[in-house]
């Protein structure tokens, strides 16, 4: 081999190994902060945002150095940088508390994670710069245009996070993982030491830094469009991620997916065959109808697969459009770093709008549609347009975006539409309903074709659409009471006769109660008197309990107290103990069970402080979307629940979800600690109980003996739960979602 190529192979070998690392530590320790924090979808979007911030600091770094110091002393200070972060090595987030009770978490996670990993990672995010940068100072035939290093470093990353669900996550534990990252870190560290001391003894590294800087001045403009066009994809990352994860599958697993198809556009555009972006402009407007409509139709649950490939299939023409946009625009070589740093800069801002700006300011998940038409104003232009041809464009779409909002507000005062109310078109259906749908989308779709070709015509369009869903026009009742906050978005709504009354979470329902004087404190949903809870509630729970439930949801359970019973609520979410306290939203609480505890903070933390074998009976019912957090099912977690039970004491665990197979997972634990298991799916749901909200549940009983629920299980439909020979045990170290998830 001669060492032209020995040193493009060590070269990219290099930058993709520090990139491997770099992503396969995001969801490892995004995976550790989970027990801290619990199962929202808003700990992997603040993780990356840190990441996101970090790599902004690392690229700066890497700017500095380039356009500040001398070859060896670049090469000097950073591999004492390098040397020195193996002393923080292993990564560990074990021992760093949890945040205060009721307090924003998005703090806590941040620090946490600057203290944890922040030194290794940041020295990882300096590599692919600093590495291309060294690879122009080698003469190598390739040094003129150095890209390509920068694809196999997303490339690199993309290998990561697709790695790690599928293969590392599903054959090791945490610690293993953390080990392994070390060996592979202190492994890359040798590798650059050779990278160094090659370029060190070459004749070009005595060429003076100075010779290296361009004097090319890139104007502010386009660095402001290099920031604007790596922003909106950034956004687009954390907006798809959270809406999927919560509206379509609430799966922590899933939320790699986004980033890995953000790295993957990368490396698609930088790659050696440019796309045409021609015509994926072409196509982006009509994608863009279509998702804007899935918004509109949002309580609409499509199929799964449907569902996946409507939202990263356009969140990857997104990102295609916005990445192959820059890779077009790429400076030469001597302007690298600065072009990274434009990059990294636009990332980081769309984090922070996504994660922190976002939560605060939106009661919903508006971010999602905006970075649609952000992406829509940033399509490509065939011909630029004369200042006076662009005012032109933006006053026809001005023009009719009026319009329609004209009429839209006009119905509005005129309540035009309640009046068509009563005429059907079919049975469900209304002349009002149709003339709804048609003025809110089939209308605007017009529009957006008319102008799909004039990037600001279409963002104005697309914003048309955004702002006639804000206007009361749905025939609906709008929702009583709606917040977002750090563990999601909360509604709280009614029917149009207004005899329900639902809380909502993450696409999920979380309680419903009957507002009839004679019903509003009858057990609805999973907790119905004849569903499985209501079995045990009414024929195994003594006289006198004392209960524990993890996860208050508007707090349903509480209407099967009986005097001389204690009850405990353990709650997470402050938003949730508002809405179950508020007697104008909920009245489970205030009707059932007004002298019980609400404890704020994570369930299985806070009744770690709990007297030990205080409870007769302890009911997990915390859910994050519409399944349990990970956290509160595994070994560790039952056998400190067991420690809170009394001689008798039972554990009760509402399993009620869509993609998940819990069954398997508690009975291979409960085995493991010489535990019974039953377990009773209620599906079958008659029109009588359907009226009185009743809805399908799963429910799983554990205990020390099978006597102390002998009376309950000899009862119909409840089966014991036998757990594969091969079936492995979920810890605090280990878990695999992927080998019990039902996607379809």
């Amino acid at each position: 081999m001669n060492s032209s190529r020995a040193i493009l192979i060590l070269y990219t070998i290099c930058v993709f190994i520090s990139a491997l690392l770099l992503f396969l530590v995001e969801p490892m320790v995004a995976k550790m902060l989970l027990p801290q924090v619990g199962g929202a979808a808003a700990v992997w979007t603040t993780a990356l945002l840190f990441f996101q911030s970090l790599l902004l600091v690392g690229y700066a770094y890497s700017h500095f150095i380039v356009t500040r110091l001398s070859l060896r002393w670049q090469i000097g200070s950073h591999l004492l940088l390098l040397a020195l972060t193996v002393l923080s090595l292993p990564i560990q987030i074990v021992g760093s508390g949890t945040p205060t009770p009721g307090s924003n978490p998005i703090t806590w996670v941040l620090i946490t994670l600057l203290i944890r990993v922040g030194l290794p990672f940041f020295c990882l995010t300096t590599l692919s710069p600093l590495l291309q940068s060294w690879f122009v100072r080698t003469g190598h035939l390739h040094s003129s245009d150095p890209y390509f290093l920068y694809r196999a470093s997303n490339l690199g990353s993309f290998t990561a996070l697709v790695a790690y669900p599928i293969i590392i996550e599903r054959f090791s534990g945490l610690e293993f993982q953390t080990r392994a990252w070390q060996i592979g870190y202190i492994s890359l560290l040798i590798l650059i030491i050779l990278v160094s001391l090659k370029l060190w003894r070459s004749s070009t590294s005595t060429i003076s830094h100075t010779n290296q800087v361009s004097h090319e001045v890139i104007p502010l403009l386009r660095l402001l469009r290099w920031v604007a066009l790596a922003t909106v994809p950034s956004l687009w990352l954390l907006a798809v991620t959270t809406y999927f994860t919560t509206q379509i599958r609430p799966i922590p697993l899933l939320w790699v997916i986004p980033l890995a198809i953000y790295l993957l556009s990368f490396a698609i555009v930088f790659g050696k065959h440019s796309i045409s972006l021609k015509i994926l402009s072409r196509i982006y407007p009509y994608i863009a109808v279509a998702l804007l409509g899935l918004t509109i139709l949002g309580e609409v649950h499509l199929p799964f697969l449907l569902g996946f490939f409507l939202q990263f299939g356009a969140f990857f023409i997104g990102a295609l459009l916005c990445h192959g946009q820059l890779a077009k625009e790429r400076p030469g070589a001597s302007k690298l770093t600065t072009f990274y740093l434009a990059l990294a800069i636009g990332g980081a801002l769309g984090g922070l709008i996504g994660a922190i700006f976002a939560p605060l300011f939106f009661h919903d998940l508006y971010e999602f549609p905006i970075a649609i038409i952000l992406t829509g104003l940033l399509l490509p232009r065939a011909i630029p347009l004369l200042k006076r041809e662009l005012l032109h464009e933006i006053a026809k779409a001005m023009l009719v975006a009026g319009f329609l909002i004209v009429i839209g507000v006009f119905l509005v005062i005129t309540q035009a539409l309640q009046h068509l109310n009563t005429t059907f078109l079919t049975s469900s259906g209304t002349l009002a309903d149709l003339l709804r749908l048609l003025l809110i989308l089939p209308i605007p779709a017009l529009a957006v074709v008319a102008f799909s070709r004039k990037p600001i015509g279409l963002a104005i369009m697309l914003s048309t659409i955004l702002i006639l869903l804000q206007l009361p026009l749905s025939s609906q009742p709008a929702p009583i009471y709606q917040s977002r906050d750090f563990f999601g978005v909360h509604k709280v709504i009614t029917n149009r006769d207004q005899s329900v009354r639902i809380y909502e979470n993450a696409g999920t329902i979380h309680g419903l109660q009957l507002q009839s004087t004679s019903s509003r404190d009858l057990p609805t949903t999973y907790y119905s008197p004849t569903g499985p809870a209501g079995e045990v509630f009414q024929q195994w729970v003594p006289q006198h309990s004392s209960i524990a439930v993890i996860g208050l949801g508007v707090g349903t359970l509480a209407c099967y107290n009986h005097p001389g019973e204690s009850w405990d609520f353990y709650e997470i979410d402050p938003e949730v103990i508002h809405i179950a306290k508020d007697p104008h939203l909920f009245t489970f609480l205030s009707d059932c069970t007004p002298k019980a505890s609400t404890i704020l903070g994570d369930g299985r933390i806070e009744i770690a402080s709990a007297k030990p074998h205080s409870y007769d009976l302890i009911v997990i019912d915390a859910f994050s979307g519409d399944a349990p957090p990970i956290h509160v099912l595994t070994r560790e977690a039952l056998v400190l629940y067991t420690s809170k039970l009394r001689q008798n004491g039972v554990l009760l665990f509402n399993i009620s979800n869509s993609y998940v197979d819990f069954r398997t997972v508690l009975s291979a634990e409960a085995k493991s600690l010489k535990m019974v298991s039953y377990a009773r799916a209620d599906s079958n749901i008659t029109p009588q109980e359907q009226n009185e909200g009743k809805a399908p549940s799963d429910w799983m009983v554990l205990s020390s003996s099978l006597s102390n629920i002998q009376s309950l299980v000899s009862r119909p439909n409840w089966m014991p739960i036998t757990p594969p020979a091969n079936a492995p045990i979920w810890t605090d170290d280990y878990s695999n979602l992927f080998s019990v998830l039902r996607l379809f």
